[in-house]
């Protein structure tokens, strides 16, 4: 499904706080997807939000068509629930496929890696160290080193950039 946000659905984006607020307006699980096609993190002590597309929102269908359109009176997040009309003049929920989703996250990974900058704390988003955080010692072409530190060691490993998600500058967590 696809939403249309206010200029506090926008201010919410930037906090980080959209999708809890969007599933808890729908009474929807916590697990029910919500993606916001941007990201958020801290750069020099300041806020940095890069925005795929600005304004919106997708939910995960599943639930009752009611309760979607019930956020355009409900919600002060929401402005409009994006929506055609049938020939007996129904409205009909606008759908996004999962393969245009998909390519939105592609999209807006890319984006973040090219955001990658030394000194930056990142989340590793695929492969073996998926999950865990890091520090980007060296920035290549389509790598960077970063620096992941657990319990028992540290190491240093090459990942493809388009894995690393920025989390802040290294400075920041201290």
């Amino acid at each position: 499904m696809v939403l249309e946000l206010t200029r506090t659905g926008e201010a919410r984006v930037e906090e980080g706080t959209l999708a809890h607020a969007i599933r808890e307006a729908l009474d929807a699980p916590k697990d029910h997807q919500v993606f916001i096609p941007s990201a958020t993190y801290l750069r020099g002590g300041h806020r940095v939000t890069i925005h795929l597309m600005e304004g919106y929102a997708f939910v995960a269908s599943g639930l009752p068509e009611t309760r979607y359109f019930a956020l355009e009176r409900e919600s002060p997040h929401v402005k409009k629930v994006l929506a055609t009309q049938s020939p007996q003049r129904i409205p009909v929920l606008s759908v996004v496929g999962d393969n245009d989703i998909d390519d939105m996250r592609r999209r807006l990974q890319e984006v973040l890696a090219a955001d990658i900058e030394e000194g930056m704390r990142v989340n590793i988003t695929q492969g073996t160290y998926a999950k865990l955080d890091g520090e980007v010692l060296d920035v290549g072409a389509e790598e960077a080193q970063v620096l992941i530190k657990l319990r028992s060691f540290k190491v240093i490993r090459s990942i493809p950039r388009v894995f690393l998600e920025p989390v802040g500058d290294a400075e920041d967590d201290q």
